[in-house]
């Protein structure tokens, strides 16, 4: 395999590397070409294997969006053949400075494959952002939020074969659910609001707390349910659909939520310990309950999606009811690269 780099070069490197024709080459053609890779040698470890690394895409992404972006990634190093290695550090927006573990993958998931550190690998390439245009975008033909159904199949393929939550998330997780829901017939219902609300250019159009609860209440009296789940971010949502639901209604109760606003509670700053290692795990426990769920409401959003996903990969029954409320994508000027979080 060509070893070319593909970091962008600065204009020093342009200057030292102007008489090496490869260098030039990859300048010309390769830095935006999923094609050219560079073959790292860090050590001897894992001889005759080619790791494919893939860190985190950062952008200051929430939690399943980098979840979604890292299946592309391991898409990309099944069809490549490589052996994928996940590393979210850099960039992870869950990173927590009091955990003693500093791959953010690591604090929820077991690796994805034999290599746990590839500092010391024989051969190392370095995921780049581009391998996602390349995978979902020109093999899937899925842009943004309208997914095709290759693109479902294919990530529910990579959850399956790679995905699996570590003994300590597990257990948490687990439990939660049983001390929670135990075998009641539950609908879930995700509703997302904080930045949701700012309506971003390509980001789904913000649905209201009342359509969710009119969509909720009809399915929930027709489905015959016992109990309704709520997964949110807004403090006010769980007023709004306790006053409809009652008693029926159940939540974690020890979960972060903004309690006014529409700055995502990603972003958000608390002295309480391991903030954003916990922001974490209580998105994936809500999350759990939403893939467990005998039905489910929700908008379009990262975390419903992934939640389907998962289903999809770890159990055999479809949701008795799936309601995705989706009113399409906004289009204006409000970049969500450009916010300030």
């Amino acid at each position: 395999m060509k070893s070319l780099t593909y970091m962008k070069p600065m204009v020093s490197e342009c200057w030292k590397h102007k008489d090496d024709e490869e260098f030039r080459k990859m300048v010309s053609e390769g830095f935006n070409n999923p094609r050219y890779l560079k073959v790292e040698r860090r050590g001897d470890a894992y001889f005759g294997k080619t790791v494919y690394e893939i860190g985190a895409f950062g952008n200051a992404v929430g939690f399943f969006a980098e979840f979604l972006f890292t299946l592309i990634k391991l898409y990309f190093a099944e069809e490549k053949g490589f052996v994928p290695y996940v590393n979210w550090q850099e960039g992870f927006l869950y990173l927590d400075p009091e955990v003693k573990e500093k791959n953010g993958f690591r604090y929820y998931f077991d690796p994805v494959s034999e290599v746990t550190d590839a500092s010391e690998a024989a051969n190392v390439v370095r995921a780049r952002n581009i391998h996602i245009s390349e995978m979902q975008n020109e093999r899937l033909h899925t842009y943004g939020y309208s997914v095709t159904q290759e693109y479902l199949e294919a990530l529910t393929k990579m959850t399956k074969k790679y995905i699996r939550y570590n003994e300590d998330t597990k257990a948490y997780l687990e439990t939660g659910y049983a001390e929670l829901i135990g075998d009641k017939k539950t609908l879930a219902v995700h509703f997302r609001g904080t930045d949701y609300r700012r309506q971003y250019n390509n980001h789904p159009v913000f649905i209201t707390i009342e359509k969710e609860i009119e969509k909720a209440r009809e399915v929930f009296d027709r489905g015959g349910y016992e109990l309704l789940f709520l997964a949110t971010d807004e403090e006010g949502a769980l007023s709004a659909f306790e006053k409809e639901f009652g008693e029926k209604l159940v939540y974690f109760k020890d979960v972060y939520r903004a309690k006014d606003g529409d700055e995502s509670v990603a972003y958000s700053h608390s002295n309480r310990t391991a903030h954003h290692y916990y922001l974490g795990l209580e998105v994936l426990r809500d999350e759990y309950v939403l893939t467990r769920a005998d039905g489910l409401i929700c908008g379009t959003s990262n975390l419903t999606l992934s939640a389907r996903i998962m289903r999809k990969a770890w159990y055999e029954k479809d949701y008795e009811d799936l309601i995705v409320l989706d009113e399409g994508l906004n289009h204006n000027a409000k970049s969500f690269a450009d916010a300030t979080h």
